[in-house]
């Protein structure tokens, strides 16, 4: 999951997760979070909900630092992974993205399909 920073959501998402989150990346470049999920778990999600949240599948690149890179000007980890949980739920983030996105851009009106 790609979710900016720019707009409040990305921290906003990691203060409701709290505990929950799994691993978290942070690129300062591009301003964003990225979480780790399963492969395929948000595939059934109804993304008209959280516009500025993007979910990248297999194919996509995304920077993984070293495993001791918390600090710095380059890409870190926000939350390290850990030996117990470096996934995050896929169900608990979404509601977590949810609040976030509305708190930062107004109510979202879901599609109903």
């Amino acid at each position: 999951m790609r979710v900016p920073l720019s707009i409040g959501i990305g921290k906003r998402t990691l203060d409701l997760l709290g505990e929950a989150t799994g691993a978290v990346i942070e690129n300062p470049f591009d301003k964003v979070f990225y979480w780790l999920i399963a492969p395929g778990s948000a595939a059934g999600w109804d993304m008209s909900a959280l516009p500025s949240v993007q979910v990248w599948g297999a194919t996509a690149y995304i920077e993984v630092p070293s495993v001791d890179s918390r600090r710095g000007p380059g890409v870190r980890w926000r939350v390290p992974p850990r030996d117990d949980r470096h996934l995050t739920d896929p169900t608990v983030l979404l509601a977590a993205l949810k609040i976030a996105t509305s708190a930062a851009l107004g109510p979202r009106e879901e599609a109903h399909r």
